[in-house]
């Protein structure tokens, strides 16, 4: 059998084993909501800095569209056109 300082000795080193473990429980949770707001910020990040640098990308590479000398230039092909004008007749139900 134990003696008393002993199971004290003992039923200390639980309650202080008990204790860290629910500690350590904690910051496993803490670590884990931590984690996962870095990896959405993070995916921001990446995210954002691809919409730049395909900003950059596209403002540096197209040409500004020609505008006529009248004025009154069209944005799109001929081809687009009537692709754009089937659409709008879809849309209006005819």
């Amino acid at each position: 059998m134990l003696g008393f300082s002993t199971h004290n000795r003992l039923s200390k080193l639980e309650e202080d084993y008990a204790r860290l473990k629910r500690d350590f429980d904690g910051l496993e949770v803490d670590m884990a909501e931590l984690y996962d707001k870095v990896k959405k910020a993070m995916g921001r990040y990446v995210k954002n800095k691809a919409l730049i640098e395909a900003h950059d990308a596209q403002a540096a590479g197209l040409p500004q569209p020609p505008i006529p000398e009248n004025g009154q230039g069209h944005l799109l092909t001929d081809r687009q056109r009537v692709i754009q004008q089937e659409i709008l007749r879809r849309r209006a139900g005819g």
